[in-house]
């Protein structure tokens, strides 16, 4: 499973209309406006494959209207010991 965090800036006023629009995602587990900073809404992404990831991340995610800016980080796969 590939885990990643996006920090979003959108369009001043406009975060309610791109929160609704990832949470359209079936990839996007979890989306919140931040309260403070210099982002306006940080995603949790979740993908089965790197297809999926790449689909969601590099292109259903950058169509979205009003988004200005997205920094992804993705998180460490945990390999057994």
């Amino acid at each position: 499973m590939l885990v990643a965090y996006l920090l979003i800036t959108c369009n001043a006023g406009l975060d309610e209309e791109v929160l609704s629009k990832l949470n359209e995602l079936p990839e996007v587990v979890e989306a919140n406006r931040v309260s403070f900073g210099p982002y306006d809404i940080i995603v949790k992404v979740e993908a089965d494959t790197i297809e999926r990831f790449n689909q969601t991340v590099g292109f259903d995610i950058k169509r979205i209207r009003n988004i200005t800016s997205a920094v992804t980080l993705i998180k460490n796969i945990e390999e057994p010991a």
